[in-house]
């Protein structure tokens, strides 16, 4: 991780604690379709689907349940198991080239009972995070050959599909900054990407958010490098991810804030 991301945790403590980022919600909103889910399934055969519907009910429990690895619960070992026997609707349906080379690939739809999850989740005995969630909001620099630039959905449509992906299987509301005149005046590339965080932190104020990201990911090849700043609850949560495909990268920022904001706002049954 740089060097900005390392130092930074003492300006944002200190711009926390000028009201800037307050707990709890300032804003929140309520996150659809927690239970329902769009994987990838390798083709049709009643093996494939047994397989993809376990996936898919492993994906749903991560997002709802407050765990470092929710796979060493005993309820949760018990539903993955039998994962059929949750499901409500299923379908496949084809997929782009894009999303898989394999011809014999299918992009498989399931919605999972909520009840019944609900049972899995409260014989685990651990935190629940409803879908009542705050909004984070992320200032995401871009490098590719070392040309740094803020994130444009219109421009990137790529990384914003990306982005949304991980937003839906994390379940975590994520907006991004309007780079307005006013802002672009008030903040450089550079400056989000500081040791001093003060002044994102305050040009973050306007949107009056619970929890800020700053990150920045880089182009090597035919992956992509991601470091992470998580400000919140007066605190700071840096990781980097490897390189690797540019969704697994956005997954693996959007599992940063699931385990801290899951970890604040989970509450055991």
């Amino acid at each position: 991780m740089s060097e900005a991301f390392k130092k930074a945790g003492r300006a944002a403590v200190a711009m926390v604690l000028t009201g800037l980022l307050a707990v709890p919600f300032a804003e929140a909103v309520e996150v659809k379709g927690l239970y329902e889910i769009e994987l990838v399934a390798r083709g049709q055969s009643a093996e494939d689907r047994t397989q993809v519907i376990k996936q898919g009910l492993y994906a749903v429990l991560s997002r709802v349940l407050v765990s470092e690895d929710i796979s060493k619960i005993p309820a949760v070992q018990q539903a993955l198991t039998g994962a059929q026997n949750y499901v409500k609707q299923f379908q496949f349906s084809l997929i782009s080239a894009d999303e898989s080379p394999d011809t014999e690939a299918r992009l498989a739809r399931i919605e999972f009972d909520e009840d019944q999850v609900m049972q899995v989740m409260r014989d685990s005995h651990v935190g629940i995070w409803s879908e009542i969630r705050p909004e984070t909001l992320v200032w995401l620099v871009v490098d590719q050959g070392g040309n740094r630039q803020f994130y444009n959905a219109d421009t990137m449509p790529e990384l914003e599909s990306a982005l949304a992906f991980a937003a839906k299987v994390k379940g975590i509301p994520m907006i991004f900054p309007m780079l307005d005149l006013e802002e672009q005046q008030r903040i450089t590339v550079s400056q989000v990407l500081s040791a001093d965080s003060r002044g994102l932190l305050a040009v973050s104020a306007r949107y009056e958010v619970t929890s800020v990201m700053a990150g920045r990911i880089v182009e090597k090849g035919e992956c992509w490098q991601g470091e992470w700043a998580f400000y919140f609850d007066g605190k700071i949560k840096q990781w980097n991810s490897p390189c690797q495909p540019l969704k697994a990268t956005a997954v693996a920022a959007a599992q940063g804030a699931y385990d801290v904001l899951s970890n604040y706002y989970g509450v055991k049954p």
